[in-house]
């Protein structure tokens, strides 16, 4: 729910990111993980894994028999994707890259992948770099293909607001006093995504509907239609 915003405190000590990340939103991160995995993942796709983080989906995704690339701006969290990696024999189903999101346009071709996937990211954006993250994806995604887009996002009801709300104004002073960052709610990411060119395909809430999941397809060109 709002204990999301722990996130940047606990990358400090990553040992326990994984734990404490699942423990903080009531189990809901690992099972939307295994959710987008079994749901949208297939065998012999390439996958982006957008902020891998510890790499747990980028595993998920390649015990799928997906072939995957995973990127994050911490070298500590790649450490520990790295060794997970080797422990699961995965090594030739995964690589990773140290860099961070605005990167996307010098490291990755056009229409490189099928699926997109991305857990807790772009709360962590700004609204600039939401949209360039998006066109980015839009960009290295193949025609037809699919992003994923699991985060934090503002409920409608102004009863959840007000409870979404109370919950996570004390954790942000909590994350900024430890950490000086902190993350911001998606507000309306359905334009976002639309905006960038995606047709919106799937989405739910969870959470008192402060945990959002986004399915949306890059349509084929006009000429191919």
């Amino acid at each position: 729910m709002a204990s999301y915003v722990f996130m940047r405190v606990l990358e400090s000590s990553t040992r326990r990111y994984d734990m404490g990340i699942n423990m903080l939103s009531l189990g809901q991160s690992n099972r939307v993980k295994r959710d987008i995995a079994e749901s949208y993942i297939t065998v012999g796709d390439r996958v982006l894994d957008i902020g891998c983080g510890t790499g747990t989906l980028s595993i998920l995704c390649a015990e799928k028999g997906a072939s995957v690339t995973g990127f994050d701006i911490s070298p500590k969290m790649l450490g520990i994707a790295g060794r997970k990696i080797q422990e699961r024999n995965l090594t030739n189903r995964v690589q990773l890259k140290e860099m961070g999101a605005i990167e996307m346009d010098k490291a990755f071709d056009n229409e490189e992948f099928d699926k997109v996937v991305s857990t807790l990211v772009f709360s962590e954006l700004y609204p600039d770099e939401q949209k360039y993250v998006l066109a980015e994806a839009y960009r290295v995604l193949k025609y037809g293909g699919l992003i994923i887009v699991a985060d934090e996002i503002r409920p409608n009801s102004l009863a959840k607001r007000i409870l979404q709300l109370l919950v996570r104004v004390p954790l942000m002073v909590i994350t900024y006093i430890l950490t000086q960052t902190s993350t911001k709610v998606l507000k309306d990411i359905n334009s976002c995504l639309t905006d960038a060119g995606f047709e919106i395909v799937y989405q739910k809430t969870s959470l008192l509907g402060s945990c959002g999941l986004y399915v949306a397809r890059k349509g084929q060109p006009k000429w191919d239609l």
